[in-house]
């Protein structure tokens, strides 16, 4: 039975690359020697070890992709536990008969009617791609689709979280904004919005997530750039300080404590316009090296300003909640800012990465992975410096993806943002 799945999922993947090669589908790469073949052959160790990299990793149900979301979202349920086999939810079987009313007149094909191995031609594909054509979305789909994704069908947070992308989208008032700009008006505060009574109320988490985004992400700056000052030599936490206050200090003053980084009593902008600037300049990894201090500074101020005196809920305790950093950068405010870097650098930095490294490391070496050894700085007798083998910055850190682009995506397929004539 999970064989047949597992072949009906590729055809229809192989089918929609031979129809439109740019199908917005996984895996393309892992059946590009179907793009050409005249057949396909479904049995064998050839297919066998296709189905088994594709089930894993580029499949349409894999966990990389959108198993997971397919369960959660209520289009399947298991058949039995401990199976690992679905079926869908009896309310869809309208649009499932009428999905199949597409392909009725092919439906004679062993491929659709036979367990092991079978051969479909490409040309069977290529004809089957446009019966069955991704963009032939029918509106009850839409709907069906809605329910379970921000309507009756949803969980509460989720229909929640969908309507304010919905209300940003209004509010805007653009034919096609991006999924940037949205996010951006999501975590507005009201008095940004063109219409504050279209803000949701759960338009303050969204914000309060993006700001803890930018903080991890700002300490994620720092330590890459702290591991590219090394790449020159080891060097003391105060030495990587003053490297610090040296490159932010290029033509201005520094002030005399570091009130100026502490929580104070809010700063103008948006966190996740902050966020973008500092993946910007992460990205370029500039030549100029003042550009990956400065931006991870107003980072960490405008963060630990908007952090709440309160650990939020979705914050682990051992992954330095905003509320922890709050009160540990109000005890150090008032002292000089090498010393308040200094204090930075060994309990959020260096602490951390050393926690988590041992923390995976194990992990990976329980399941057997290639890859136990994940610290790059260590402590030798010269001071800091980085583990044998790494001799660049790296690859630069990335915020956690948070759905927004596929979210947005979703709506417009079900069509439930509102036609705007710019």
């Amino acid at each position: 039975m999970r064989d047949f799945v597992d072949r009906l999922e590729e055809i229809y993947a192989w089918s929609q690359f031979l129809d439109v090669p740019r199908s917005d589908l996984p895996g393309r790469q892992a059946i590009q020697e179907l793009m050409i073949a005249p057949e396909c052959h479904f049995g064998g160790a050839r297919w066998v070890a296709r189905r088994d990299m594709r089930r894993e990793s580029t499949g349409i149900i894999s966990p990389l992709n959108y198993g997971p979301s397919l369960r959660a979202l209520g289009w399947l349920f298991p058949v039995e536990s401990d199976v690992s086999v679905f079926q869908p939810d009896p309310d869809i079987d309208p649009i499932l008969d009428e999905f199949e009313d597409a392909i009725r007149t092919e439906l004679t094909h062993d491929a659709f009617n036979k367990f092991g191995p079978v051969t479909v031609s490409r040309e069977d594909a290529a004809r089957w791609g446009k019966l069955w054509a991704l963009d032939g979305v029918t509106e009850g789909e839409r709907d069906v689709a809605f329910a379970r994704l921000g309507g009756a069908r949803a969980s509460s947070v989720r229909r929640k979280g969908i309507a304010l992308i919905i209300a940003a989208h209004k509010d805007l008032a653009e034919a096609a904004p991006t999924a940037d700009a949205l996010g951006t008006r999501m975590a507005d505060l009201p008095a940004s919005w063109r219409e504050a009574a279209l803000r949701p109320e759960i338009s303050t988490r969204w914000r309060e997530l993006q700001v803890r985004q930018l903080f991890r992400l700002t300490l994620g700056g720092l330590f890459f750039w702290t591991v590219g000052t090394l790449v020159k030599g080891p060097m003391t936490t105060r030495q990587i300080a003053r490297s610090f206050l040296d490159e932010l200090s290029v033509g201005s003053d520094l002030p005399k404590s570091a009130v100026s980084w502490a929580p104070g009593t809010g700063l103008a902008g948006n966190p996740v316009t902050l966020l973008r600037d500092i993946q910007t300049e992460l990205q370029r990894r500039p030549r100029d090296p003042t550009q990956l201090v400065a931006a991870p500074s107003h980072g960490l101020a405008y963060s630990l300003a908007e952090a709440p005196r309160e650990a939020h809920q979705f914050e682990s305790s051992d992954r330095l909640p905003l509320a922890r950093a709050r009160k540990d950068a109000n005890s150090w405010k008032h002292l000089a800012p090498g010393e308040f870097l200094v204090r930075l650098i060994g309990n959020w930095i260096m602490a951390q990465h050393a926690y988590w490294s041992v923390g995976r490391g194990l992990a990976n070496a329980r399941t057997r992975g290639k890859q136990i050894m994940r610290l790059r700085i260590v402590m030798d007798e010269g001071g800091w410096t980085l583990t044998p083998g790494t001799t660049t910055m790296g690859n630069p850190p990335q915020p956690t993806p948070d759905r927004l682009e596929t979210a947005v995506s979703l709506l417009t397929e079900c069509r439930r943002f509102e036609e705007i004539n710019p």
